[in-house]
């Protein structure tokens, strides 16, 4: 079908359409309210069926959450919906496991060099708190993983690019949701917690090139024990 016979949008995104111009032009912000939807369907010269339909096309977007009794409220990025397509990848059999730690693999080590050279104090200093937590609860599954998902997320801070942070911390949350065996990961507890532990002594010095190595041979351990965390992994 040609462009000119392309049917044309419906009514229902071109006012979303317009909707989220108007956020970015306002320069609204994460928790700042739209106006009502009386207050669209007016100044759109639209139904009000209309603007809760373009409503719940920004709610797919991510660009907003609906609340009842408060109307459309601007969200903040978090990637949920990127988890969301990476799960179905992967329970169609698109993707595998092995693939999603492959891509964590090649994109994380240089998210350790840029951290290692745009650190902060603030963010070395939470990153010490998730392994030293950690290694405070060695047989408490959910205190490590939370940890262990918190450093790669504020290594992805520190790297002061938020689009890495943006893309990488839904592949981290689908790992997670992947990983059936517990006794396997907190068998691998005192590895991961050193493998941290290197990698942020050589972003707190700065050491561009150890953080990268650093990250790779953490991230490479994991993708060589992956059968230990998923054991019914099949390519």
């Amino acid at each position: 079908m040609s462009n000119s016979q392309a049917r044309p949008p419906r009514l229902s995104t071109v006012v979303a359409d317009q909707i989220q111009k108007e956020l970015f032009d306002d320069h609204l912000q994460p928790g700042d309210r739209l106006p009502t939807e009386a207050e669209l369907s007016e100044r759109y010269q639209v139904s009000r069926s209309v603007v809760r339909e373009a409503g719940r096309i920004l709610d797919q977007r991510g660009l907003v959450d609906i609340r009842p009794g408060r109307g459309m409220i601007v969200a903040p990025p978090d990637g949920s919906r990127i988890v969301e397509q990476y799960e179905i990848m992967l329970g169609m059999n698109r993707a595998s496991f092995a693939q999603l730690m492959e891509t964590r693999l090649v994109i994380e080590v240089e998210i350790a060099r840029l951290a290692a050279a745009r650190r902060s104090g603030e963010l070395v200093e939470a990153m010490r708190a998730t392994i030293e937590r950690a290694a405070a609860h060695p047989d408490d599954y959910t205190v490590c993983m939370d940890e262990d998902v918190r450093f790669h997320e504020l290594m992805s801070q520190a790297s002061g690019n938020p689009f890495f942070a943006f893309f990488i911390d839904p592949v981290n949350t689908c790992l997670r949701n992947s990983y059936t065996e517990v006794r396997g990961y907190l068998a691998a507890q005192p590895a991961t917690l050193a493998e941290h532990r290197e990698i942020l002594d050589a972003i707190e010095r700065g050491d561009a090139d150890g953080a990268r190595t650093a990250a790779r041979n953490h991230l490479t351990r994991v993708v060589e024990q992956q059968a230990t965390l998923v054991p019914k992994e099949t390519d």
